[in-house]
């Protein structure tokens, strides 16, 4: 996890200061702690005591110990929500259960880009953050959020709380006003799409959809509409998204930020591909030495210590093979951090602030207040 207690270093492009650290974890509450599945846990032992009780004395336990397997299991749950951050507050609850996300200065909405016949997909909600200020005839840069797997489009402004991190860092002048777009990555009959275009019969068209979503975002919001305004960004599975995307479709994207990415599309990819030839093809950690990356498009890689040992090796290769090509790219290795959303919200902050910078997208400084002498 980034620590609060010093200034984030972003080497070549300023600082994400303690203040504005503070600000970004300041969302998170009680849910975001064991408490929850402590409690439930503890309610659920007292019921289970009742139930002996009862069975001892000779009188159903049906209702003590319904209660109990019900308590027990809200106390699993509550447990594996505090281990993935899937929803670190109440804020996230009511924005996963609503669909509005409360106490942002910009603006989400969740929209239906329309499929393709054949696409093998069903309809699924795109969300969009539209900056404070937006004005419907400027041209910002836009930011896609590819999630993880188990998934889904809402995990960037639930676990990642990314609208909330948007607007600190706009507000901060880190980064310029942006758009953010989460897609769906999900078929019908898997999680594990790996946003590949499945080449077995009638496979989900993945990566088709996404481009598409691009190109229906720019017809109808106000977007810079080329690869020196788009980002490809993600977590887990969606790291390997946004890196593939970011590479094969240079003439769309123009920087990457992986958090916790793989440098192939591992057991989604051998399930959507029919052949090893086009498992490789799919993997850039093999196809990246043979393949010409536009000049001075900027990669941001942000690892946990204790997070995924696949990620982590072939991140480090693929940082290898892009370093070896000259091009801008930055290895962070989160300490004590783990394979979980917590570590996807606090690194997605630093990787925009990087990456945007070196695009040429910085806010300019704000003006002095202090006269000329």
């Amino acid at each position: 996890m980034v620590s609060a207690s010093a200034p984030l270093a972003l080497p070549g492009a300023g600082e994400v200061p303690r203040a504005v650290l503070d600000q970004l974890g300041e969302h998170r509450d009680v849910l975001s702690t064991w408490w929850p599945a402590g409690l439930l846990g503890g309610l659920a032992l007292l019921l289970l005591v009742v139930v002996v009780l009862r069975r001892r004395r000779g009188r159903r336990p049906w209702l003590a110990g319904g209660a109990a397997v019900l308590v027990l299991a809200l106390a699993l749950a509550a447990g594996v929500n505090t281990r993935l951050g899937l929803l670190p507050s109440a804020q996230a609850a009511e924005t996963l259960a609503t669909g509005r996300v409360p106490d942002t200065d910009g603006e989400v909405t969740q929209v239906q880009v329309p499929l393709r016949d054949g696409s093998g997909l069903d309809p699924s909600d795109t969300w969009v953050y539209t900056p404070p200020g937006y004005d419907s005839a400027g041209q910002y840069p836009v930011v896609y959020l590819f999630h993880g797997e188990p998934g889904s489009s809402a995990d960037w402004f639930t676990a990642g709380d990314v609208a909330h991190t948007a607007d600190v860092l706009i507000h901060d002048r880190l980064i310029p006003p942006v758009i953010l777009v989460a897609p769906d990555l999900t078929a019908p009959d898997t999680d594990d799409t790996e946003c590949l275009d499945s080449t077995r019969p009638g496979g989900p068209q993945v990566a088709t959809h996404v481009l598409d979503v691009v190109s229906w975002v720019d017809a109808h919001y106000a977007t810079a509409a080329d690869p020196e305004h788009r980002v490809a960004a993600g977590m887990s599975m969606g790291g390997y998204c946004a890196l593939d995307l970011g590479l094969r479709h240079q003439d769309v994207f123009g920087g990457v930020v992986g958090l916790e990415a793989f440098g192939s599309p591992g057991p989604g990819g051998r399930d959507a591909l029919s052949t090893r030839a086009e498992y490789r093809a799919a993997s850039p950690d093999h196809y990246l030495p043979r393949l010409r990356v536009r000049e001075g498009t900027p990669f941001w890689f942000d690892l946990a210590e204790d997070g995924d040992p696949l990620s982590a090796r072939e991140t480090r290769r693929v940082v290898t093979d892009l370093r070896a090509k000259g091009l801008p790219v930055h290895l962070r290795v989160e300490p004590d951090a783990e394979h979980d959303w917590d570590f996807a919200a606090a690194g997605i902050a630093p990787g925009l602030t990087w990456v945007l910078d070196r695009m040429g997208l910085a806010p300019a400084p704000e003006p002095s207040s202090t006269p000329a002498s």
